[in-house]
């Protein structure tokens, strides 16, 4: 991963073992990343003649080393998503002769400057965080966190909203789409597509993102004797303690999930296998990916736009995120409150529960009721 984010020249190495040695009573009692870090802000704090800038390429790589290989803060979707937009920053530097590692507040803001007429505010947003989390991970000043930055790009953001730039979100996969495409393959026999149907059904019962969905465990379901089951959830994006919350599943999902682990599928204990195109099991037993249920979501929108035109009119397409905002939608619909919303969906805040069911809240609110029969 280092690789990504710079190159050095070739007697340029890592921190040793000897490097690291503590060469203090108080750099004794330090990790190895705190002293690494202890030792950048000192020649980064050296008058600019004085400055041993190999030293300083070396404490940077070995900080970037050490984050790249030990940050298990951030899962392998959000190192990927880093590296991507990190990238984007990274090239923009050195078409122009910058440096970006470390780059100044005045560079940041230029590129921030350049990109906002070319992306929206949600991808400005995820270049910021990667120029900020890559600096923070080598142990540097963020180029984002001056005033001067900070107040240039709310600028950037007040100025789209005032260009009615909205903030876009995944189309809602909703219960009426769910009991639809039921409907549609419930009798199916290829593998393929009752797993597909299984994921559908499970992904709108639990609320759960599509790398949850893609980490669910046979071993995380227990059945009950009234025909339904719970699943546990060890892990959320939300929640990374180890405490586990539980998902309860209604008879028809379990019917559904049944069904399709009685057919020819491959022994991982995954639940959602993988599979061949032609619904045959393969020999791979890992997980499968984010993107085969962003496929199984877009197949589902297909099918409808074909036969059932109507419950997709004004619907752009789905994605593995689709049926998070459309439960969070019917659940507004059917009169629950948004804290109870948010603990469906595992949220640890409200904010998202707005945001899916703006359209349902403004319904719900004083001034509409109020005005109702105007």
């Amino acid at each position: 991963m280092i690789n990504n984010l710079m190159t050095l020249p070739s007697n340029m190495g890592l921190a040793s073992a000897a490097d690291l040695a503590p060469k203090t009573i108080a750099e004794s009692l330090l990790d190895d990343r705190s002293r690494l870090e202890n030792r950048l802000k000192v020649q980064l704090s050296k008058p600019i003649e004085e400055v041993d800038n190999q030293e300083i390429r070396r404490l940077i790589a070995s900080l970037l080393a050490d984050f790249a290989n030990n940050d298990s803060q951030l899962s392998d979707n959000t190192l990927k998503a880093l590296f991507v937009n990190w990238a984007i920053f990274e090239q923009w530097c050195y078409e122009r002769g910058f440096i970006s590692l470390p780059a100044s507040s005045q560079h940041f803001i230029q590129f921030v400057s350049d990109k906002k007429s070319q992306v929206k505010m949600n991808t400005l947003s995820q270049y910021r965080w990667a120029v900020n989390k890559i600096h923070l991970a080598a142990g540097l000043p963020s180029p984002s966190h001056t005033q001067k930055a900070i107040d240039v790009v709310t600028g950037i953001r007040n100025n789209k909203a005032l260009s009615s730039e909205l903030v876009t979100q995944a189309q809602p996969f909703r219960e009426v789409h769910c009991d639809a495409i039921y409907d549609a393959w419930q009798h199916e026999n290829n593998p393929l597509i009752c797993r597909n149907l299984a994921i559908l059904v499970v992904a709108y019962e639990t609320m759960l993102r599509e790398s949850e969905l893609a980490r669910i465990e046979i071993s995380h379901l227990t059945y009950h004797a009234d025909g339904r089951a719970t699943l546990l959830v060890p892990f959320t994006k939300s929640r990374k303690s180890g405490e586990p919350d539980v998902v309860m599943l209604s008879r028809q999902c379990v019917e559904i999930i049944t069904k399709y682990l009685r057919l020819e599928v491959n022994n991982s204990v995954y639940l959602f296998k993988k599979m061949r195109r032609n619904g045959k099991p393969t020999s791979q037993s890992c997980a499968i990916s984010r993107y085969t249920i962003d496929r199984v979501f877009k197949q589902a929108y297909d099918y409808l736009y074909v036969n059932r035109p109507e419950l997709v009119s004004g619907i752009s397409s789905w994605s593995g995120h689709s049926a998070r905002v459309g439960a969070c939608q019917d659940l507004l619909s059917a009169g629950y409150s948004t804290l109870e919303v948010q603990q469906a969906g595992r949220w640890s805040s409200g904010q998202m529960v707005f945001q899916y069911g703006r359209n349902i809240l403004a319904k719900e609110s004083a001034m509409a009721k109020a005005r109702w029969n105007r």
